[in-house]
């Protein structure tokens, strides 16, 4: 009996040692000097117009930018207006690339326009105007999350 005791204590420390160990890994890095610094900054905003290939405005489509390099932090998207019109603060100074979605889905394309593919620089606590993004929708239904296969848009007046 006190050996299974002994036994049944071992695996017990064994499992909280475990757990201890996989809470430390999936925990967020400790920030370094940089980021600590660049987070100091005052926020860069970004101010564009989404729209799909032929010009037309895309409204509802969630827009993030992606900073180009390390130690930038990631800020929340914004979500284009009825007239494709989006603004987003960001950290500075970086530059940004551009990741649209719609439902929850985002779509990087090969094509040279890709927002993705985009670098617009920011400089802290100053304004970028007139970026202009294109919305593949036709790629973003190829994904298959379109169901059924509508495209984003603002509530039309009745």
């Amino acid at each position: 009996m006190l050996i299974a005791g002994r036994e049944m204590r071992h695996r017990v420390v064994g499992v909280v040692a475990l757990s201890v160990a996989l809470v430390s890994c999936a925990s967020a890095p400790k920030p370094r000097e940089a980021a600590k610094r660049i987070a100091q900054n005052p926020p860069a905003t970004i101010v564009g117009r989404v729209t799909d290939p032929d010009g037309k405005p895309v409204a509802g489509v969630g827009v993030r930018g992606i900073p180009r390099g390390e130690d930038i932090p990631w800020w929340a998207p914004a979500t284009t207006d009825c007239d494709g019109r989006f603004q987003l603060k960001v950290a500075a100074p970086a530059a940004y690339g551009f990741l649209l979605s719609w439902r929850g889905v985002a779509v990087m394309t090969p094509a040279s326009d890709d927002p993705a593919t985009t670098a617009v620089p920011v400089s802290p606590g100053g304004t970028v105007e007139g970026v202009a993004l294109v919305f593949d929708a036709a790629a973003w239904r190829g994904t298959g999350a379109a169901d059924p296969p509508d495209a984003p848009s603002c509530p039309q007046p009745r």
